[in-house]
């Protein structure tokens, strides 16, 4: 069916549609766990984490197996774990009406109340069924937006907050360039194909996160039904997105299709604490668009996940006591470390630093800091602190200390106990060293070592 602002108006369906629906979604709930179509595929110019999955030495079977022409797999603070052309600008249907609800949720209230235009009507295509000349508040015809997809809704929106479509469709591309969507514009408030409207997999991506920041947004568009009206006018509509309900975890974001742009979604998770976003631009089927999210969300959960690489307590260095001949204070992890990492971005690595101090150490006492590092990455630095007390020595003590250092600073038997000192760690395993004739005249502790044996 072409998508045009010309298309003939959609009557009202008869109350047997609703059961038609019910019975179309049990299928394409059991669509969902039949088995990805032979078409699926994994192409050579996929990206894991930036880079060619051949260089990380990822195998063919372990990457997503996806149909889409475009799209991307992101975390809630931005990172692209996975993208597919993820600047190729193209059409992205009904995912416009994210920017469309950022704009109208930023420039009116949720219990204004609208009357939707005759325009809203004459629309066409995806229709919530609102009626021309009613009444109603603002955060319901949000719901007939991202619930159901109503190009209708988007038009009552638009000239609500600015009066026509074009002033609003210009208040998008502000938002757009504001996000710095540098590869998104916009040429009407619904997304039917018109030259002028279009984003990219990472854009979208960014917009999509923006949106659930706004908790008016995240509640709705995690709705699997919504009730437009009162009395007899009120209405039930349901989500267009049927992973809600239906994939653990799922709680967003917003589908849609045009001829230009394919099948399309935008879909959320939160699990464990961590929420993903699967942008899929561009399948040939409607139940496409689902696996292929599916297949991404999955993806991502399996490898972008919290992990504890150290916990309280844990002795990984040895601060020497300056006051003493060959005397360290154990240094331990101050406190559970956990975070979320992506395991296929390469092993963590430790680095200790722990400078000499000087009697006496008190448990707690801060001796040095380790960092946690993957690739170029730190991922986490914690302090290090005391676990053993250490007396300052009494005045026979240290003058006996002064005689050692002095003969053995005559017989250059200090240098070779300090190289013992900080060639281990406290546990007795041997850590890859840096710079050792630079450690030998600070006499700090310093040490790096790979934690891939620690991740599970």
């Amino acid at each position: 069916m072409p998508m045009s602002s010309t298309s003939t108006i959609r009557r009202r369906p008869p109350r047997s549609w609703a059961v038609g629906c019910l019975m179309v979604l049990a299928l394409s709930i059991l669509a969902l766990e039949s088995p990805s179509s032979a078409a699926a595929q994994v192409l050579d110019s996929d990206r894991v984490d930036g880079r060619s999955w051949r260089e990380l030495g990822i195998p063919r079977a372990g990457m997503p197996d996806v149909t889409m022409a475009a799209g991307a797999l992101v975390t809630s603070d931005g990172r692209v774990l996975w993208q597919r052309r993820g600047a190729d600008r193209r059409a992205i249907a009904s995912i416009t009406k994210i920017m469309t609800a950022v704009v109208a949720m930023e420039n009116s209230q949720p219990d204004d109340v609208l009357t939707v235009p005759n325009a809203s009507i004459r629309v066409g295509e995806s229709t919530s069924f609102l009626r021309a000349g009613e009444r109603l508040p603002v955060s319901e015809v949000l719901e007939a937006l991202l619930v159901k997809s109503g190009n209708d809704a988007a038009v009552a929106l638009a000239r609500h907050v600015s009066g026509s479509e074009d002033d609003f469709v210009q208040m998008m591309n502000d938002k757009a360039e504001e996000l710095g969507l540098t590869r998104t514009s916009f040429s009407n408030p619904h997304g039917l194909d018109e030259p002028g409207n279009y984003s990219t997999a990472t854009d979208v991506a960014v917009m999509a996160r923006y949106a659930m920041t706004k908790p008016l947004f995240r509640r709705i568009v995690a709705q699997k039904t919504a009730m437009i009206g009162t009395g007899a006018r009120a209405e039930r509509i349901m989500s267009t997105n049927l992973l809600i309900g239906n994939y653990m975890g799922a709680n967003g974001v917003k589908t849609g299709w045009t001829d230009d742009a394919g099948y399309c979604v935008v879909a959320s998770a939160q699990r464990d604490g961590v929420e993903l976003f699967a942008v899929v631009l561009g399948t040939t089927t409607e139940l496409r668009r689902f696996r292929d999210a599916r297949e991404l969300l999955d993806f991502g959960f399996a490898h972008y996940r919290p992990q504890r690489i150290a916990s309280a307590g844990t002795v990984i260095g040895e601060a020497p006591v300056a006051d003493y001949l060959d005397v360290t204070a154990p240094a331990a992890v101050s406190q559970d470390v956990t975070v979320t990492v992506f395991d296929l971005a390469g092993v963590i690595e430790r680095e200790v630093i722990v400078p000499p101090i000087a009697a006496p150490v008190k448990v707690g006492d801060r001796l040095g800091v380790a960092s946690f590092v993957q690739g170029d990455e730190v991922i986490a630095t914690i302090p290090l602190v005391a676990v053993v007390a250490v007396e300052k020595p009494g005045l026979v003590e240290r003058i006996w200390i002064a005689i050692v250092r002095a003969w053995r600073a005559a017989t250059g038997a200090d240098d070779v106990g300090r190289d013992r000192a900080v060639s281990s760690n406290a546990s007795g395993r041997s850590v890859g060293l840096r710079a050792p004739s630079r450690r030998d005249m600070t006499g700090a502790f310093t040490g790096r070592k790979r934690l891939a044996w620690e991740m599970t």
